[in-house]
């Protein structure tokens, strides 16, 4: 019955109408329902509209949706369920999409941001002791340069892709997660949520930005945050530190123990790809709060070999440098919830993709999990499912239920992808995400 629907009013028809009328009176609404999707907010948005679709359905008589027929009811509740998840899928994939359409439009302020910071003492010797460096470089851009030299002449060598050298990159302090921390003592904050450990507890509160700071942005940290700036007054030497989220790559690259989180981290390696030449996509999974990316080229060296949903036209297979990335599925054993899907997001619509799949797949057989025992794998496949099937969000990390919405319609992975990359055309034309 859903894919006859599917078939016979795609998104696009009344449902979609009906989720334009509601944005038109309440985008905030719709916006926060959908960007972080929990169980209550699903219901909400469900009733409210289903009730935008009463009012706009010639079936129902002009009257109130509870007056059509029980068939015509539950064909309109099977269109609403559509357009929930096709709008999840379109605001995602087109956050993740204007990360790349952010990046900076000239090499000049890369440039700038490497040249910009002095590599602390500890730092320098650091490279040279642990990372190979010929001798300490004393800023990111020359530090980046020893990397070209080293890739040009050593076991890594790049071919024509460069991926000798961003193989060298993503191994480097330069783009390593650094968690957010006292910038005296490097006392870490922790960045999950604890009931007994409050933003006060630890020693860190919300302040309003000052005007200077660089492209202050929205996040997540410890919860979801808005644009705002953080200080921390820690608890173990005193020291007062300022941090906010951004995605300007001085900001990114500041050396001196400046939080850069899961997704700041992503920032910049878009960033950098862009200015060495390097493919990358961004990969996103459902119900978790994390992000990474996936790139082109070598011969699968690290454990992935070839997959059909990973390749385009005979080029290489799509690579993940980070075990922890690559082996996500693992993730599961951490106690902290499930993930219910994963995506792959780039500009360009045929390089996009739901790859969950390939993240509950060995690399043997062309996913991206190193071998793992097979009754593991197939426990992390329950997991997921069954945190799909959870209408309430208690089974995934973020207590959220975008996976939820897609089982219930019965999307299936072809679906899903060519959803991401409808949204993605839409995106490179300016259409509005929540324009089904």
């Amino acid at each position: 019955n859903f894919q006859m629907m599917k078939s016979l009013s795609p998104p696009g028809g009344t449902a979609a109408l009906a989720l334009a009328a509601l944005c038109s009176k309440d985008q905030p609404f719709v916006e926060r329902s959908i960007g972080h999707l929990t169980g209550d907010s699903l219901r909400e948005l469900d009733g409210r509209l289903l009730a935008e679709l009463g009012r706009l359905s010639p079936d129902a008589d002009g009257s109130r949706e509870d007056d059509a027929g029980p068939t015509r009811r539950r064909q309109m509740i099977d269109e609403c369920h559509l357009a929930v998840a096709t709008a999840c899928v379109r605001r995602r994939t087109y956050r993740s999409l204007d990360k790349f359409a952010s990046l900076p439009a000239g090499r000049e302020v890369v440039e700038d941001a490497l040249r910009c910071h002095p590599l602390p003492k500890r730092l320098r010797d650091e490279l040279v002791e642990s990372h190979g460096h010929p001798s300490p470089p004393a800023t990111w851009h020359e530090a980046l340069g020893q990397l070209r030299d080293m890739a040009a002449g050593g076991d890594r060598a790049p071919g024509s892709d460069g991926c000798g050298l961003w193989e060298l990159v993503l191994d480097h302090p330069m783009t390593a997660y650094v968690p957010v921390q006292c910038e005296k003592c490097g006392r870490v904050v922790p960045d999950e949520t604890d009931p007994r450990r409050s933003d006060a507890d630890v020693g860190l509160r919300e302040a309003p930005p000052t005007g200077d700071e660089l492209e202050l942005r929205s996040g997540w940290f410890r919860g979801p945050r808005g644009p705002v700036v953080f200080e921390l007054t820690c608890p173990g030497c005193g020291h007062e530190s300022r941090w906010y989220r951004s995605g300007h790559p001085r900001n990114l690259l500041n050396p001196n123990g400046r939080g850069r989180l899961c997704g700041d981290q992503e920032d910049l390696r878009l960033i950098l790809a862009a200015y060495l030449g390097i493919q990358v996509r961004l990969v996103l999974p459902l119900d978790w709060d994390h992000v990474w990316s996936e790139f082109r080229g070598g011969d699968g060296g690290d454990g992935n070999d070839d997959s059909d949903e990973n390749r385009r036209d005979g080029s290489a297979p799509w690579r993940v440098r980070d075990g922890s990335a690559r082996n996500f599925c693992r993730r599961l054993d951490e106690g902290i919830g499930s993930w219910t899907g994963v995506l792959a997001v780039h500009p360009d619509p045929g390089l996009c993709g739901d790859v969950t799949g390939d993240y509950l797949g060995y690399g043997r057989d062309g996913g991206r999990a190193d071998d793992v025992d097979d009754r593991d794998m197939e426990r992390y496949r329950s997991a997921v499912r069954n945190a799909r099937l959870d209408s309430t969000g208690g089974l995934t990390q973020a207590k959220t239920v975008v996976g939820h919405v897609l089982e219930r319609t019965g999307l299936t992975r072809e679906d899903v992808t060519a959803l991401i990359r409808q949204a993605a055309v839409d995106h490179r034309d300016g259409k509005e995400w929540w324009r089904i």
